[in-house]
């Protein structure tokens, strides 16, 4: 299989909670979801932005079987807690559990796709600090388990449609399509570019034996994370509403270069300012990164990585001292490429490219670290560029599990 030990066991825990509840499991589907990470063009997805992106490996895993009636029950290995859902009473039911789910069900039936019940097992491996990685994970994977169990006939860009639908239902303007077609689309290795005016979108080579991608959990939960990102959105919008009395016709912040925002500096409200020209820089870093990623200039690629970080820092104030903290520090420990604030995550969590051959003495460092300064422990989760969604055929599972 194409997981790691951890992963592995994941899936046989998922496939053994499924028979020890729903009994034969002849005829599911079984599917997993890779989460995903940001890496540059964070915020910039509300102004048609552009941004590179990386699945990893680490997954939602879905074993979801047919019912002949309408009745939908679905378990976590977490809790082996039996949930039951009603397709034919869905818009009746107020419980909040699984509350993704329930939202793109809810989609599926207005669209009449979907008739019948099923029995269902999810899983996951994926940290909480990924966030909105995590939940374009869940929701892309479930998807498209439903999608081939039921022979259900939408494309790939029809089924991401319905992801983007739910998500501005309930979450609203922080739900970031680049997110949705990394998971969709992602291939081993590579890492994700995609731009959101054009819908185009490709893969990049990556050195991945030689860098690994780590992520760093401080533990820290944020207060109301989608607050503060919905009132950076509420911001930019204001600003493009004041640029468009100097600039008839733009559409949103992607239509605005930087030496014209300098020009209106004092147009602009200093802290309108700043949202506007973090994501005027953020999209330019953006572009300059894929020429240094086609030169294989990694020095050049973490470079714009940092400076992303830095300003997210001063220009959109979305760090905080434990991510500062653990970007600053980890730039000073030999073989660390760069640093950065993982976006829109409920946890203070950085991520860095390092050196493979370092990886180890980084990881005991920045523990060390970050024990000394904040007495607290810090996570560490070293992962791998994944490819996209996967679905595996039971009796390649029963093979491996042997």
């Amino acid at each position: 299989m194409l997981h790691d030990k951890d992963d592995n066991q994941n899936i046989a825990n998922t496939t053994r909670l499924f028979a020890s509840l729903f009994g034969n499991t002849s005829g599911a589907v079984l599917t997993v979801s890779p989460a995903s990470i940001i890496l540059l063009g964070d915020h910039t997805h509300y102004n048609d932005g552009i941004l590179i992106s990386a699945s990893i490996d680490r997954y939602w895993t879905f074993m979801i079987k047919k019912r002949k009636d309408y009745e939908i029950n679905i378990a976590s290995t977490e809790s082996n807690k039996i949930t039951n859902i009603s397709l034919d009473k869905l818009d009746e039911e107020s419980d909040n559990t699984y509350k993704m789910i329930r939202g793109l069900l809810k989609i599926l039936k207005e669209e009449n796709l979907i008739r019948f019940g099923f029995d269902c097992v999810v899983s996951s491996s994926v940290p909480d600090c990924i966030g909105l990685g995590s939940s374009a994970a869940h929701q892309v994977g479930f998807l498209n388990s439903l999608r081939k169990l039921f022979a259900i006939k939408i494309d790939d860009e029809k089924l991401l449609s319905f992801v983007r639908k739910n998500e501005l239902n309930l979450i609203g303007k922080i739900s970031n399509i680049a997110h949705h077609y990394t998971v969709q689309f992602a291939k081993k290795d590579k890492l994700f570019f995609i731009d959101l005016r054009t819908k185009e979108y490709k893969t990049i080579s990556w050195t991945s034996g030689e860098h690994s991608l780590v992520i760093c959990d401080s533990g820290k939960e944020i207060i109301e994370p989608q607050n503060i990102c919905n009132e950076r959105i509420e911001e930019c919008e204001v600003g493009v509403k004041a640029l468009r009395l100097y600039l008839w016709g733009i559409k949103n912040l992607r239509d605005i270069k930087v030496d014209f925002l300098y020009k209106h500096y004092h147009m602009l409200p200093k802290r309108i300012f700043d949202r506007v020209l973090y994501n005027v820089k953020e999209r330019t870093r953006a572009q300059e990164a894929i020429k240094h990623l086609r030169k294989k200039s990694i020095i050049n690629f973490g470079n714009t990585i940092v400076e992303s970080h830095n300003n997210l820092a001063e220009d959109y104030e979305l760090s905080n001292e434990h991510c500062d903290f653990l970007s600053k520090e980890s730039q000073q420990i030999e073989g660390v490429y760069c640093s950065k604030i993982i976006c829109c995550s409920p946890v203070r969590s950085t991520f860095h490219f390092v050196d493979q051959s370092k990886l180890d003495e980084y990881s005991v460092s920045i523990k060390k670290s970050f024990k000394n300064h904040f007495q607290n422990e810090l996570k560490i989760y070293s992962v791998k560029l994944s490819g996209g969604v996967k679905h595996f055929p039971l009796k390649e599972l029963e093979f491996s599990m042997q």
